[in-house]
């Protein structure tokens, strides 16, 4: 069953004409957003794991949800109904729904933008402010940073022949670690002199292995040598 103000919540704007005050609409606007938001998030989660920035922020959404909801039991105004978690489809690479959730955070930037002139009640636009800041300080500055990192996780892969819907691939904490360092070192593999090349064809998962091989070999030596010492 859709809301009764289904028309006004996805357009996410205020409609003077409507039979509902102003401060009812916008408190429900700002409500099936945070909806939104939520869903999005959690479907990205549930289908690339708990990586952030997502993992953390879909926590904060549902804060953000919560947040709103107290507003509507405080001034008796009804919760819209969410429809997000049965319609909401993601993008299929990582890049791509970091990318969306940029668009979304700004979106909801400006929602609150439009909406907080026309919000009288001072617990509300507090609220409203609040959130809003979160959105701009804190979840567009990490999707901005994600998307960064995506395409240079992108092109590292690129260079090696890997498509980008591989280039995400868990290969174990050390090697993603690991991975995550070759990304951020490849740019300037130059300066490395006679090394680049080995460091633009060396993998993941074949750099745990010298680690761990490296860190094997100096256990090993630092052992032997105390013995002999103690000898």
């Amino acid at each position: 069953m859709p809301n009764y103000d289904e028309a006004i919540l996805r357009s996410r704007r205020l409609n003077p004409n409507a039979p509902f005050p102003l401060l009812h609409q916008a408190v429900r606007i700002a409500l099936y957003d945070e909806y939104a938001a939520r869903a999005f998030y959690g479907r990205v989660v549930e289908a690339f794991g708990p990586r952030p920035p997502f993992a953390n922020i879909v926590r904060a959404e549902q804060r953000h949800v919560e947040a709103l909801s107290r507003q509507c039991e405080r001034l008796g105004i009804p919760r819209p109904l969410d429809p997000f978690p049965q319609e909401t489809e993601i993008e299929p690479t990582w890049r791509a729904n970091c990318e969306r959730a940029v668009v979304g955070e700004i979106a909801n930037i400006r929602l609150y933008h439009d909406l907080l002139p026309h919000v009288g009640d001072p617990h509300v636009i507090s609220v409203m402010q609040s959130l809003q800041a979160a959105s701009l300080n804190d979840h567009l500055p990490a999707f901005q940073e994600a998307v960064a990192d995506a395409l240079a996780q992108e092109h590292y892969h690129a260079a090696q022949g890997i498509p980008p819907q591989q280039a995400y691939e868990h290969h174990g904490p050390l090697a993603d670690l690991l991975e995550k360092l070759l990304v951020q070192l490849s740019p300037h593999a130059g300066s490395f002199g006679l090394f680049s090349p080995l460091l633009r064809r060396t993998t993941p998962a074949m750099l745990a292995g010298i680690t761990l091989g490296g860190a094997g070999v100096y256990l090993y030596r630092n052992r032997l040598s105390r013995r002999n010492q103690e000898n």
